[in-house]
């Protein structure tokens, strides 16, 4: 009997013991936070917002105008019948293909600031540059590079052209597309002088300077000078003068004592180059027998025309001018890579008792340009 309550009373303290624990394992969490007091704030920043801004315009981001050795042009001094490279960084935030035409158009100012580009008659001649990159494709690898204007007073070099990606450090990696455009073209040797521009900004603020502007057109119609980032990317450069006599032709007279003035059977060319407002006068030594130097004819028994010099003038002993004067300029040529003055003629008075023979005289061009 005894034996079976022990038994019994083990059973009930095991019960007891396994009641114990099943029941108060539950509580373990609760009453280790239960009551914990004020918790007035409670932060997560594991998200972000995300918002990428796209700007309608194309943005030019820089340009510059570099001569061969990778040199700033900007605000210097061109010179003629040398290559130059227009740098152009444009970006897209409707990517590459949105673009339709990227424009640089460039004018001498002549003395008015900005001045304008002039787009009639024959657009100024070599007061003018427009060069073209359209995108035809989209994609920029078979863009279509022009010389607008004008039609021989520069030329674009279209194998040292370029398009090539690059990056906008600025903009949106899934919509923005940069690109590297270059410019090769070259003015030609009338290309028209203009002097240092002063002043090293941006925008027109110097005289008698090349200014240029350069624009990006979308397909959509939306200019980068619209945007309210970037504005008109727009500067000046200038342009050293030049001056050449290419070649003048030989006249030859024959002629009997008497005649007043004995004159050559044809013209002669005189091919000239000159930038700017220009001159070309002439002097010409006496006449000297080639046999015997002892037989003279005075040069002011000679006499000479052409270009603004009509009819035959007799030499004074000094010179004549076919274009303006000893201080005094013609304006400058508007188109052509050179002048050829075909119609200059040359007489002589042959005095009566001349001794015969071959007689022969220096001639002395002088081509003139104005600087300043």
């Amino acid at each position: 009997m005894h034996e079976k309550r022990g038994k019994i009373f083990s059973i009930l303290v095991i019960l007891t013991l396994v009641i114990a624990v099943v029941t108060t394992v539950p509580f373990i969490g609760p009453i280790v936070n239960a009551d914990p007091g004020d918790q007035p704030d409670s932060f997560y920043n594991e998200t972000t917002l995300n918002v990428t801004v796209l700007q309608l315009e194309p943005r030019i981001n820089w340009y510059d105008l570099w001569n061969t050795s990778s040199v700033s042009m900007l605000n210097g001094q061109l010179d003629v019948n040398q290559e130059y490279y227009f740098k152009v960084n444009i970006s897209s935030d409707q990517l590459w293909i949105d673009i339709d035409f990227i424009n640089i158009t460039c004018w001498y100012d002549n003395g008015t600031d900005p001045g304008s580009y002039n787009q009639s008659g024959n657009h100024g001649g070599n007061k003018n540059l427009f060069l073209q990159y359209e995108n035809s494709t989209g994609t920029g690898n078979t863009a279509t590079w022009r010389l607008i204007w004008p039609d021989d007073e520069a030329s674009i070099n279209v194998g040292g052209c370029s398009d090539i990606n690059s990056s906008d450090p600025d903009g949106s990696p899934g919509n923005t597309e940069c690109h590297n455009l270059t410019f090769a073209f070259t003015p030609g040797y009338q290309f028209r002088y203009a002097p240092d521009p002063s002043n090293t900004g941006a925008g027109f603020d110097d005289l008698w300077s090349w200014n240029f502007n350069i624009t990006a057109d979308d397909q959509l119609g939306y200019h980068s000078y619209d945007n309210p980032i970037i504005g008109e990317s727009t500067n000046e450069t200038g342009v050293y003068s030049y001056t050449e006599i290419v070649s003048a032709g030989w006249p030859t007279i024959t002629g009997n004592p008497g005649d007043n003035p004995a004159y050559n059977d044809s013209y002669i060319n005189i091919a000239t180059r000159s930038n700017g407002n220009y001159s070309l006068g002439v002097n010409v030594t006496n006449l000297t027998h080639k046999q015997n130097p002892s037989y003279t004819i005075q040069n002011t028994s000679i006499w000479t025309a052409g270009g603004e010099l009509s009819p035959l003038t007799q030499f004074s002993g000094s010179h004549q001018y076919y274009y303006g004067g000893a201080s005094s300029y013609t304006a400058a040529l508007g188109n052509d890579t050179s002048l050829t003055t075909s119609d200059a003629e040359w007489g002589v008075t042959i005095a009566m008792g001349q001794y015969p023979g071959d007689y022969n005289a220096t001639i002395y061009y002088h081509l003139a340009t104005q600087t300043f």
